[in-house]
């Protein structure tokens, strides 16, 4: 097992509502496609209120090049991340994990992030590294697992994960397609971090949150389901309309494989900390499951007030289940993200 002790978050400084984001779209839009009326509905659906960015509205009305957009995710991600380290650490009251995973991938840096922020909180000069790129919407729950993996094998260790997604740097004005747009009503940036102990660890005691096992599935043939398309003025979102059909098909199947293994039934898991890819996902796991809406409570709150950060928000819904407290010792919980692969990632937890 694996204690989650803390998490914590961090939001960039320019809070949009979904109505102006929306008008300043049909603004740059209007005279472009016939059907923008049709496609703009995207805004109405997706049931986001709020999302944050890490630019004003007016740097979007203009055309960036790959290395201007580069720039701006080297500027941002590390500050992003700190803030939300400095969260994570001031819930647990300490500051010294033997290794940091970082997840993010919008963006590119060597060195990593990571080392970037080691350098800013003077974090041990020892401390392992661990950047995963490429993963997308699944990375946080990736994250989770390659910590409790780590910490399982080293049950003294404590893992510093990181998870930073700058999505609004994949925005261009010129760019009409559908799933551009579908994206543009949905993507936000964000960043949080988690600390995870080994049993051994000081700090495993603290969190309530145990994590007994992880599941990762790829499914064959589709490639082309989610990603990037990099071109010469930046990454360009891959956003294909099948994925809610993906999780009706396969998430149940997933979830019962895996749980049976620990003898359990859907009707035993009480938690779902699902990242939220957009109310139709969300939809297809309630039908796939059989579990009402409010069963996916934090997931639909965090997509409202923050939209989908990409690998950010499956921690943004772990920190609300964690903060509500609305558990009982001994329930059982499930984490659950999908991402480029095309992936599901799997996580076991029980409640203390």
């Amino acid at each position: 097992m694996a204690g989650i002790v803390a998490v914590g978050t961090a939001n960039p400084p320019y809070r949009l509502h979904q109505d102006e984001i929306k008008e300043s779209i049909n603004q740059m839009l209007s005279r472009s496609r016939d059907d923008l009326k049709k496609l703009i509905s995207a805004f109405d659906n997706s049931t986001v209120e709020t999302r944050h960015f890490v630019q004003p509205k007016e740097w979007f009305n203009q055309s960036h090049s790959f290395r201007e957009r580069n720039e701006v995710y080297i500027k941002h991600a590390s500050t992003l991340s700190v803030e939300a380290i400095c969260r994570c650490f001031k819930k647990a009251r300490y500051t010294k994990p033997d290794h940091i995973v970082f997840v993010s991938t919008t963006g590119i840096a060597t060195p990593s992030i990571d080392a970037i922020i080691i350098n800013k909180l003077r974090l041990d000069s020892h401390i392992k590294r661990t950047p995963i790129w490429g993963l997308g919407c699944v990375g946080g729950a990736v994250g989770l697992s390659r910590a409790f993996e780590y910490t399982t094998a080293f049950p003294n260790s404590l893992v510093l994960l990181v998870t930073l997604e700058i999505c609004s740097l994949a925005f261009h004005k010129d760019d009409l397609s559908k799933s551009h747009i579908i994206a543009t009503a949905l993507f936000s940036d964000g960043a949080a971090a988690a600390l995870i102990a080994g049993e051994k660890n000081g700090l495993f005691s603290l969190g309530n949150i145990r994590i007994v096992d992880s599941f990762s599935t790829t499914y064959y043939d589709t490639l082309d389901i989610m990603g990037w398309d990099i071109e010469e003025s930046g990454f360009k979102v891959i956003f294909s309309k099948d994925i809610p059909a993906i999780v009706r098909k396969h998430i149940r199947n997933n979830v019962e494989e895996f749980i049976s293994r620990y003898n359990l039934g859907i009707d035993k898991i009480k938690h779902f900390i699902v990242h939220p890819g957009g109310p139709k996902v969300l939809k297809a796991y309630e039908d796939a499951l059989g579990i009402s809406e409010e069963a996916l409570g934090y997931s639909h709150r965090v997509l409202r007030m923050y939209g989908n950060m990409s690998s950010s928000t499956v921690l943004y819904v772990l920190n609300e289940f964690i903060e509500n407290k609305n558990y009982k010792p001994g329930e059982y919980g499930l984490i659950s993200a999908l991402g480029p692969g095309f992936t599901s990632e799997l996580l076991l937890f029980q409640t203390l």
